[in-house]
Order: structure tokens, then sequence, then C-alpha cells
């Protein structure tokens, strides 16, 4: 197995303007939970393009208690929910649209609290005449790491840390043909993207 070089002077044209895109893409899509009494909010849901939107609560465990993928495209959408069928504990509120997704975290106990907003936008690959390209906006600063993998068998991986702006450019041209996956992962998400070198 040949190995994977990387690219730096590649990357920095291609990393301002994913960059820049990106961006602008994060200021896209708002999410507000507006507590109306110690059991219901106003979950209040706005982006500056109409699009299709995925909402879904999960608790403390991972477990989902309410998906809904919106019918229409919205701009702004509004919805009362009741709480009162949840336990106390920690929930975290996700809205996916366009490959940004916006989380805020909330508690309910005798009261409904509300944390902070958190955008994560989708990581963008690119692989042109045997480079790979890879750009992703650390938002929540989490450790980042890069894996290749051959048939589920890891062929290279870096560490990438808690830097922001993460781009990244791999000449892929000398390795064996084949299918390879290639996998960014954070702390609490991986994001995948598979290849067929011929």
């Amino acid at each position: 197995m040949k190995t994977i070089k990387t690219i730096s002077k590649l990357t920095m044209l291609f990393a301002f303007v994913a960059f820049a895109n990106t961006l602008l893409a994060g200021g896209n899509l708002k999410v507000n939970i507006l507590p109306l009494t110690s059991e219901t909010a106003v979950v209040a849901i706005s982006s500056v393009d109409a699009s299709n939107l995925q909402i879904s609560i999960e608790n403390e465990n991972g477990e989902k208690v309410y998906y809904k993928e919106t019918d229409a495209e919205n701009k702004d959408y509004r919805k009362v929910f009741d709480f009162s069928n949840l336990e106390r504990g920690d929930y975290k509120l996700s809205v996916t649209t366009n490959g940004l997704t916006t989380e805020r975290n909330f508690s309910i106990d005798k009261n409904i609290a509300v944390g902070k907003e958190k955008s994560l936008i989708e990581p963008y690959f690119a692989y042109k005449n045997g480079v790979l390209r890879v750009s992703y906006l650390n938002f929540p600063e989490e450790n980042v790491s890069l894996n290749f993998y051959a048939n589920n068998d890891l062929v290279y991986s870096k560490e990438i840390g808690t830097k922001f702006n993460v781009t990244e450019g791999y000449d892929l041209s000398k390795l064996d043909k084949g299918s390879y996956s290639v996998v960014l992962s954070t702390d609490s998400k991986s994001y995948s993207y598979d290849l067929d070198l011929k």
C-alpha cells in the first residue's frame, strides 16, 4: 500500500473559499426555545432560505423522544411543545437543513431552562485529479480526527485537534486502486465520504 501525502499549498485557496461559504451558512439557521409555563415552550426556528426541516429531541441517553420532518419549505416555523409527558432531565433539540445543524440543550425540572445555541456544519469533501480536499468549521471546538479506511482496514489516521478552521488536502494518486472511506470524527459526531480510486 502506498502512502497518503498531505498537501499544504493547494489547500490555501480552497480553504479560504470553503471557509467563507460555510461561515455565511452558519448564520442562516436560528433555533430558540421560549418557555411559556413550567411544562410548555414555543420552539421558534428561522432560516434565511425556505427549506424543509428535520426536528428532533433526544434525552440525555441519546434516545429520540420526538422527530418531525416538515412537509413544506419554511423560513419561519413555530410550534408550542407540551413537555409534561417527559421525565425531568436534560434534552437536546436539533434542527437540520441543507447540511447545517443547530442544537439547543434544555432541561426540564421545576422550570424549563434553555442552554446556548450551537451550530454544526457538515464537512465539505471534494475529490478531483487525485486530490482529496476536506474542510470543516469546528464551531463546538471538539477534538477532530481524520481516518482513511480500505475495506474497513485503517490505512491512515491524523489527529487534528480542536482548531476551528480545519482544511486538509491529500494526494491520493499513488494509492492502490479500490474503494476507500474517509471519516472525519469529532467528540460527538462522525461524517464519512466514500470514493473509488480507479
